[in-house]
């Protein structure tokens, strides 16, 4: 047992690992528990106290206080670094020097996909009555604005909004998009319309900003010389940008299993510097002819990473194979491995919240399982002719990749596309062509010199490759959907995957025992689950804006009363949603009743006649819905209700009349609008 753990700890050896652990402790306690909350001083004390003992610790030798004191040290910089990566914790934080009324001066600084309504923008917010201020807001402009085409990203408005809170979702299991926006240290939105704001051009210049400008400014020379949709994958593509491709598109990508091509990532930078490498080989038999072809590779990686506006996929990606590079070039003894860990490390120094991003974890899962896993399966299978071995290796790769992100993609997104392998065999050689040709056609565009011909070229092959990517999409019986993984099942999964790993090269009975072990557990996670959503009872009222839905569960089963179709009702994303996370086999669409029986008491349904018996259970409950005319006082007195629930069917001035009513009659009162589903228990 012993030494199937040597084995395994041989790996974490290395310094920067050790470190690398040691501070991801401190960000994930710090995010999820708030583990420092008494302010910078008292931080950087105890920082300054750790680091002192450190150095008693390992002149007096004693390893076991030094090395515990060193873990105590770099969680302490972990918590340091998201602490000091969020605003609110300044005293200069905008929301802290809010007052009504008050002058707000915006600056803006990226442009975000418009809804229905609204143009989107993520601002920073510069001063409150004229005081230096910190921090980032979201801002919706309204549609019917006439100032929108001045809205340069970088200049300033000024306005006297109030910050409004971003709503939590309203139903179980939606995307919480307040905590998506936290994470990127926005706790606040803007609403303006042409009366309440004022634009000022901004004449100083940053170089984040001149940088953004030089990205709007790529994207609109290139936008006449393609169609929408092949506009939208080359802004996605080529400058990091998705908000342009449809949702459609987006989808046949996502079904395809090849959405990870949509988003510039190692893949895409990995293939640009296998391109590079091979290009500048030659110079490799000059004087001095390593370290110039180094610097060549670094220097248009790093051009590419600005010219698609250094967003924060195409940074990561770019600090990692940079390490990479680089760890080649010094010759280390295992280059790769180092290299993930030293970029990874500097990442979380500087922006600690990419720890908690899909993409980033995604991107170090698949580069770690292809570094371990491809090697083992590669031997299996050595193909004679060049060509052959090239689609092995790809081939190779490509399972590997999808075996170290299958668990936490799982997890997320809930399906597997089982035709991966052709969608990545198809596109992904040809995606360094596309590369190159991207970049090539950036600068014909900047130079104004981009030929008609060329354009229509790479519009066929951009064409080609969304049909293949329909095409693999449309196969559907090879899209597994639903699969629910909670976050034990994912962990067991790794598990399972180091210890099989660790088994195939030591060929250990006692490795093989531990993959077992974690088998065991896995199932023990599913029939636990299964046996806690068996005994699970009811009654939800989800929210919905103009429509009512309300869901009856009993162990398995949901039966939602509404006159929709059984067809409609598995579009409804709410129920989608809850169903999948709760582990739902069957929906029954029922016709709405008046009355639900419960197992100690009774909902009463009262839609728009407003119709409701004169007798009533003990601690029931009453759901108003469709806006119903009665009279709420006498409703009360006459039946006594445990709760009163108002949906999402309701105009919202009725609901606010009821809160008022049931505020005086001391009666519990919930509003989906407000509260989000009611679920009631029983």
């Amino acid at each position: 047992m012993l030494e199937t753990f040597y084995a395994m700890i041989k790996e974490f050896r290395y310094l920067p690992l050790q470190i690398l652990l040691c501070i991801i402790l401190g960000i994930y306690l710090q995010q999820h528990i708030a583990l420092w909350k008494f302010g910078f001083i008292k931080l950087y004390i105890s920082l300054g106290i750790s680091t002192i003992a450190l150095y008693i610790f390992s002149k007096l030798k004693s390893k076991l206080l030094f090395i515990l004191t060193t873990a105590l040290t770099c969680i302490l910089i972990g918590v340091s670094s998201i602490y000091t990566y969020y605003s609110k914790n300044y005293s200069n934080y905008y929301k802290k020097h809010d007052k009504k009324n008050s002058t707000i001066i915006l600056e803006l600084r990226k442009e975000l996909k418009p809804n229905f309504y609204n143009y989107r923008f993520i601002a920073n917010v510069k001063s409150i009555d004229n005081k230096e201020t910190i921090g980032r807001t979201l801002i919706n402009i309204s549609k019917n604005n006439k100032q929108i085409t001045e809205l340069l990203i970088g200049n300033y408005i000024i306005t006297q909004s109030e910050f409004k809170e971003i709503n939590q979702p309203k139903n179980p299991y939606d995307f919480n998009y307040k905590n998506y926006l936290i994470l990127k240290d926005i706790e606040s939105q803007l609403f303006l319309k042409e009366n309440n704001f004022k634009f000022i051009r901004n004449k100083k210049k940053s170089f984040t900003i001149l940088l953004l400008r030089f990205k709007k400014k790529i994207q609109k020379l290139l936008q006449p010389h393609f169609s929408k949709d092949v506009y939208g994958i080359i802004n996605s593509l080529l400058l990091g940008e998705r908000k342009e491709v449809s949702k459609e598109l987006l989808s046949d990508y996502v079904n395809a299993g090849a959405i990870h091509i949509l988003a510039i990532s190692g893949l895409h930078i990995g293939i640009l510097v296998l391109l590079l490498n091979y290009l500048f080989y030659p110079i490799n038999h000059i004087k001095y002819g390593r370290p110039i072809r180094l610097t060549l590779v670094l220097s248009i990686l790093w051009l590419f990473a600005f010219i698609t506006g250094l967003s924060a996929s195409v940074v990561r990606a770019t600090t990692m194979f940079s390490f990479i590079v680089i760890g080649k070039f010094i010759n280390q003894k295992q280059p790769i491995e180092n290299s993930l860990i030293s970029s990874m490390l500097l990442l979380l120094l500087c922006k600690p919240v990419f720890l908690f991003d899909i993409g980033f974890q995604l991107s170090y899962l698949a580069v770690i399982s292809i570094i371990k896993l491809q090697p083992l399966l590669y031997k299996i299978c050595k193909p004679k002719y060049i060509v052959l071995d090239k689609i092995w290796q790809l081939t190779t790769v490509s399972i590997t990749a999808q075996i170290g992100v299958l668990p936490l993609s799982l997890y997320y997104f809930h399906q597997f596309p089982s035709l991966f392998l052709i969608s990545n065999l198809v596109i992904v050689p040809c995606l360094g062509l596309l590369l190159l040709f991207g970049i090539l056609i950036i600068i014909l565009a900047l130079l104004k010199s981009l030929p008609e011909f060329l354009a229509s070229f790479y519009e066929l092959i951009i064409n080609l490759m969304n049909e293949v990517v329909t095409w693999i999409a449309m196969q559907e019986a090879f899209i597994l959907k639903g699969i629910r993984v909670s976050s034990l099942e994912m962990l067991f999964y790794y598990f399972i995957i180091i210890f099989s790993y660790h088994f195939i090269r030591n060929k250990s009975v006692k490795t093989f025992l531990f993959t077992l072990s974690f088998v065991i557990c896995l199932q023990v996670s599913f029939i636990s689950n299964k046996n806690k959503y068996d005994s699970k009872r009811e009654l939800i009222i989800f929210h919905k804006n103009k429509v009512s839905l309300i869901g009856k569960r009993t162990s398995n089963t949901l039966e939602v009363y509404n006159t929709k179709t059984q067809r409609e009702l598995k579009k409804e994303k709410c129920l989608v949603n809850y169903n999948l996370n709760e582990n739902i086999d069957s929906m029954k669409s029922i016709d709405s009743k008046r009355l639900i029986e419960l197992k100690n008491n009774v909902a009463l349904i009262i839609d728009s006649l407003g119709v409701y018996p004169k007798k009533f259970p003990e601690n029931s409950i009453v759901v108003l819905q469709y806006s119903p005319k009665l009279n709420l006082n006498r409703l009360i007195k006459a039946l006594q209700p445990q709760q009163i629930i108002a949906d999402g069917s309701n105009y919202k001035s009725y609901i606010e009349r009821w809160k008022q009513t049931c505020k005086k009659q001391k009666t519990p009162f919930h509003s989906t609008k407000q509260n989000g589903a009611y679920i009631l228990k029983y």
